[in-house]
């Protein structure tokens, strides 16, 4: 790794980068343009790393011919295996090769941060200090503090709700795709607090019941089941790697996942009572509108199983604008996406499309649960909660598709991947 003086261009660039990297995912506070300029940037100072460093290509080209790099792009070659079957082959070639264009970029930024190792305390410490940032300002706009999202938004002419209440539901919306972030950011935001060490562990750690604030203000119930998934796989990896607390953490993790449960069914007595035909999971845990939606996606899926219907075409099928019986004239069965990751792939990439994702996941989660098991790197294991976290996270929530929502995976995941191997152990 190249260790850079502060007085050449190149690291003045590679500084910029990991400036533009951290704030990237806690500007999602405020909105998806902010966050994905963040990273356009960082991605421009990164083209500029490459041209200038051999070290930077090196890694690159290490990376994409690596077992990994190889299991991800089998990914993408088996969606161009289902274009020809989509029902808007262009459509669908457009939204899957802007993955690939994305996460390509992302390789990029993960390159010129790993050349560069004299970047990583900027890094995390600008990351603690703009996540904590980002959730303070969140949780006192929905305190019902209604000129905080003018500022943030930069919108000193939206009209002010006329009740306090309705000012609380109006921030839960706005602030209910940022929530999702924040669970993704918990164990990197740790992760990196303990590589800093001394008051920034503490600070890191404050972040979590900040975060579950946010999470529980918006209501957001799929960030709540990425929460319990990074609890168990946390707690589990743990446990394998013969942990002196032991029991402490199993304890821990039963309470954590009761206590999760039982927030979830109380918040949603609410939606018990209707009884509605055809559910297949109790309504307070899965809401019937999503049981409606899956179902129909499902029988999507059957009638393409293999190739698919088209990535990003499912809400382009016949019957998908209908209205679920009994829920509403804007329940429709395919609002936009299925609120599934599994099902969204399936249904449009069919089984060709959907194994081989499944496949490079499990790849990725073994190769980190036994380099963990091996060396205890905290790395690994803020990477494998981030896996359990996000994918968990997607089961109920946005699209698959969604920009940002990749980006929040793919950037927090390059953060930890490119950080220089830790020294010494913190006692």
């Amino acid at each position: 790794m190249a260790v850079f003086s502060s007085s050449t261009t190149v690291s003045k660039i590679a500084v910029f980068i990991a400036m533009m990297a951290s704030i990237s995912i806690p500007l999602r506070a405020i909105g998806v343009a902010p966050q994905q300029g963040a990273l356009i940037l960082s991605l421009i100072g990164a083209l500029a790393i490459q041209y200038q460093s051999t070290e930077a290509r090196r890694l690159i080209w290490q990376a994409l011919t690596s077992r990994r790099g190889i299991l991800i792009s089998s990914v993408f070659v088996s969606w161009a295996i289902t274009i020809p079957f989509s029902i808007a082959p262009l459509g669908s070639l457009e939204i899957g090769g802007r993955t690939g264009i994305f996460l390509l970029g992302v390789v990029f930024v993960w390159a010129a941060l790993r050349t560069y190792e004299d970047v990583h305390i900027l890094l995390w410490k600008t990351l603690v200090v703009a996540s904590i940032t980002s959730v303070v300002v969140s949780i006192g706009a929905l305190q019902g503090i209604s000129e905080i999202i003018s500022i943030i938004k930069v919108d000193f002419n939206r009209p002010e709700a006329p009740t306090l209440e309705l000012q609380v539901f109006a921030a839960s919306v706005a602030f209910k795709a940022f929530a999702a972030s924040t669970i993704c950011m918990f164990p990197i935001i740790v992760w990196a607090g303990r590589r800093l060490g001394g008051a920034w562990r503490f600070w890191a750690y404050a972040y979590l019941p900040l975060s579950i604030i946010v999470i529980l203000k918006t209501q957001n119930h799929a960030a709540i089941a990425g929460l319990l998934a990074m609890t168990i796989t946390g707690m589990a990896v743990v446990v394998l790697n013969k942990h002196r607390h032991t029991k402490t953490l199993i304890v821990l993790s039963v309470i954590v996942a009761t206590s999760i449960l039982a927030w979830v069914r109380s918040d949603r007595l609410v939606f018990t009572t209707r009884n509605l035909d055809g559910m297949y999971l109790p309504e307070w845990l899965i809401d019937p509108h999503r049981q409606q939606i899956w179902k129909f996606a499902y029988s999507k899926f059957l009638e393409n199983p293999w190739f698919g219907n088209g990535i990003d075409q499912l809400n382009k099928l016949p019957g998908a604008h209908e209205v679920a019986a009994d829920l509403g004239a804007s329940a429709f069965l395919i609002p936009s996406h299925p609120h599934n990751w599994a099902l969204e792939i399936l249904t449009e990439a069919g089984i060709i499309g959907f194994l081989p994702v499944v496949i490079a996941l499990g790849y990725v989660a073994w190769r980190l649960i036994r380099h963990f098991l091996k060396t205890q790197d905290e790395g690994a294991l803020a990477q494998l909660t981030l896996i359990a976290g996000f994918w968990a996270s997607a089961l109920f929530n946005f699209s698959i598709w969604a920009v940002w929502w990749q980006l929040t995976f793919f950037i927090l995941f390059a953060i930890v991947s490119a950080a220089p191997p830790e020294k010494h152990k913190q006692p």
